[in-house]
């Protein structure tokens, strides 16, 4: 008897995990039904959810326009393509393992392959009837390449933690950055940032949905990376984002404070491109298939900039005249960058002088060398570059956003075991793994890099949840203060520390 009791509580604890594992719908608006898949430790995906029109023939170069909806059902455990790009960050990936003395081929190529019928969300969630907080994650890649399931960015493990992971893609490029004087003719006088507009039609759609995934829709967070963290910035100051979200995470960019790219130049861009690909009317580039086009764009003789322009759609004002006005959307925000970001990239034949030219200081190499004194030619070229392209313009963004709500901005100094990651530091991106909790395993992990994980992932939570990244157990954060700038150091130590840099970032911001 006793054994068949036994038997009977087991059955009975088992009841809650098979009710469950039955399928999680999503209807949508339409005739569509999507079927979420569930793992091992319960966390339901959705992958590959349409949230706007295929942008493809006439919708080359357009606004992104409503999805229609299709009568058929779909069991979602397929990521989409990824947006049309070249191979680079690929290599990339490939070329860092086999650095590291590993087999490249454990990268595997994007799952859905490359095209310009891209704009497929993802998502996480525990459950789909609660209210949750949003997480959106926004890929980097300068604009060019990256895409929303990078093997970093998949949001299981972070959905643990009771919140709802969303990734967008936004078309990158050339795709997601053009401009014409017929598009000009036909768009108002604006072209251009289709990809911003593309990241503006998830957040709609985010608000439309995501109570259906568990997520509430009125505490939504955004949070990227590099050029992720840009178009970030790029959000933040755009009046077609405000009310799509409450807080921001921004992590290694505010470059978009310095980058200052107008419409007009983007035009006398895209008609080298024209040029290139010999079409001149945007019919006759709309013929052309994604390939010709990335052709065109590798003819050119320097590499362009894709970047989000002003006075492109979305984007009336420059992102530094929004800040230094204190006109940005009015949330809490978390920011901060790595302390070796550039390091990884600096050539060996790079030179202080090149890079003081490439950033108009040559005037203040003086002042500088002096800060600089007693480090390596090569620390010299980290410390300048990391200094003008991410830490002086983020902590400018937490000095203003934190006339209106709580900025808490942070320094991640933690270096990896082994030669390789010694040699490379604190890079940029380093720290993605340890917010979404996917060490890769050709990246060298032990226990310290588990214990910063956590600390990290419930920093970033509680910011998600609150807007304050405090909670009880975990070393305080305090706010920041333009006044006296201090910052959280996420390493081997976590502790808050004078705001590094401080007087490299008086001398840059000088002529920025």
């Amino acid at each position: 008897m006793r054994k068949h009791l036994s038997i009977l509580s087991h059955l009975l604890l088992l009841l809650p995990v098979i009710a469950f594992s039955q399928p999680a719908q999503f209807k949508g608006m339409g005739p569509e039904i999507w079927t979420g898949v569930i793992d091992n430790n319960g966390i339901t995906s959705f992958k590959g959810i349409p949230f706007a029109a295929p942008p493809v023939g006439e919708l080359r170069w357009q606004p992104p326009q409503a999805y229609l909806p299709q009568a058929s059902s779909t069991i979602a455990n397929k990521y989409a393509p990824i947006c049309m790009q070249g191979p680079h960050l690929v290599n990339w990936y490939k070329d860092l393992i086999s650095s590291i003395g590993k087999n490249p081929d454990i990268f595997e190529n994007p799952e859905g392959g490359y095209s310009e019928d891209c704009l497929y969300l993802n998502i996480w969630t525990k459950s789909m009837d609660t209210n949750k907080p949003v997480m959106v994650w926004v890929h980097g890649g300068s604009n060019i390449g990256g895409w929303s399931y990078e093997p970093d960015y998949e949001g299981h493990n972070l959905a643990q933690e009771d919140v709802v992971v969303v990734s967008i893609p936004y078309r990158l490029g050339i795709f997601g950055n053009f401009s014409h004087p017929q598009l000009l003719e036909t768009q108002s006088g604006m072209a251009g940032n289709y990809g911003l507009l593309d990241l503006i039609a998830a957040l709609e759609w985010i608000q439309q949905h995501i109570h259906e995934f568990g997520g509430n829709a009125n505490n939504v967070t955004i949070f990227g990376e590099s050029s992720g963290a840009a178009n970030i910035g790029y959000l933040l100051s755009s009046p077609k984002a405000k009310g799509l979200f409450h807080r921001a995470i921004h992590q290694s960019a505010g470059f978009e404070l310095t980058r200052l790219q107008t419409l007009a130049e983007l035009t006398g861009l895209s008609l080298s491109v024209s040029e290139a690909a010999n079409k001149k009317g945007i019919e006759a580039l709309r013929q052309l298939t994604s390939k010709e086009l990335l052709n065109a764009v590798s003819s050119l003789a320097s590499a362009p900039e894709f970047s989000p322009v002003v006075g492109g759609h979305g984007l009336p004002i420059s992102v530094k005249t929004i800040f230094q006005s204190d006109a940005q959307i009015d949330v809490p925000l978390l920011i901060g960058t790595n302390s070796q970001e550039w390091l990884m990239y600096i050539e060996e034949d790079a030179t202080i002088d090149g890079y003081l030219a490439s950033y108009k200081l040559n005037h203040e190499k003086a002042a500088i060398e002096s800060v600089l004194a007693g480090l390596n030619p090569r620390d010299k070229l980290d410390r300048i570059s990391t200094a003008v392209e991410m830490l002086c313009p983020s902590l400018s963004m937490a000095a203003s956003m934190s006339t209106q709500q709580p900025a808490y901005a942070y320094q991640f100094t933690r270096v990896r075991q082994g030669q390789h990651w010694q040699s490379v530091g604190a890079y940029h991106g380093a720290e993605i793994p340890y917010v979404f909790n996917t060490h890769a395993d050709w990246l060298e992990t032990n226990s310290d890099d588990r214990k910063l994980t956590k600390v990290i992932q419930q920093y970033w939570i509680n910011f998600a949840k609150t807007g304050n990244p405090n909670h009880k157990g975990l070393p305080q954060w305090q706010p920041f203060d333009k006044n006296n700038q201090r910052v959280l150091e996420l390493g081997d130590h976590v502790s808050m520390i004078p705001a590094p840099d401080s007087a490299l970032c008086d001398i840059t911001n000088k002529t920025r």
